[in-house]
């Protein structure tokens, strides 16, 4: 993407704030958040090692001061492994095609892909769950149901909504601040939110 290396260090800071605020903004309503679909949107425009860098400093910081309580080492890793997934699944995603560019997936594509990616998160998260409380894993299933419920219907709306508008800012409307001048032309061409499913007949 041509980012030097002060651009790098400056774009995983402000994604790591972004999904940091973006957990901490929803944190009064449970399971609804902001931060999955920001880590997703980092792996899919700057790639996985930005993406890994941002997770792991801002699930430490939430992980430390959670309003819902103490740091468990149990949840925070299994929470980490959920967040890997979901910036692995946005790497791959961003990753360029043949042509050059990058694809564009529509609103529905996006919704789809943020309820699975959740929907494995909370799987993931439940080990956790289980492990830390001593539960059999299909109680630790059972008893999140409805916060599962919550969080893959609530990622779905966030991801077909906030990714487009990520992606449209910081492609298009702040790529001559992002990326290196002689680079720009061979970033990202073209990105437009008619793509994410605005005009769909």
């Amino acid at each position: 993407m041509g980012l030097s290396a002060s651009r790098w260090v400056s774009m995983t800071a402000i994604m790591t704030a972004l999904a940091l605020v973006g957990n901490y903004a929803l944190v009064a309503a449970p399971n609804l958040e902001l931060g999955s679909s920001v880590l997703f949107m980092t792996a899919y425009i700057f790639g996985a090692h930005m993406a890994i860098w941002s997770t792991l400093i801002m699930s430490l910081l939430f992980g430390i001061i959670n309003p819902w309580g103490a740091f468990i080492p149990q949840i925070w890793i299994s929470q980490v492994i959920g967040w890997f997934y979901i910036v692995a699944v946005g790497s791959i995603m961003g990753r360029l095609g043949p042509s050059g560019e990058r694809p564009k997936p529509r609103k529905w594509e996006l919704a789809i892909t943020g309820a699975f990616v959740t929907f494995v998160f909370e799987q993931v998260t439940n080990i956790g769950y289980s492990v830390t409380f001593g539960m059999p894993f299909y109680l630790a299933v059972a008893a999140a149901i409805p916060f599962t419920i919550i969080h893959i219907l609530s990622n779905a709306i966030i991801f077909s909504q906030v990714v487009p508008l990520l992606d449209s800012a910081l492609t298009q409307q702040l790529k001559g601040l992002i990326w290196n001048a002689e680079t720009e032309q061979d970033s990202i061409r073209g990105t437009n939110l008619q793509y994410y499913g605005e005009n769909i007949s």
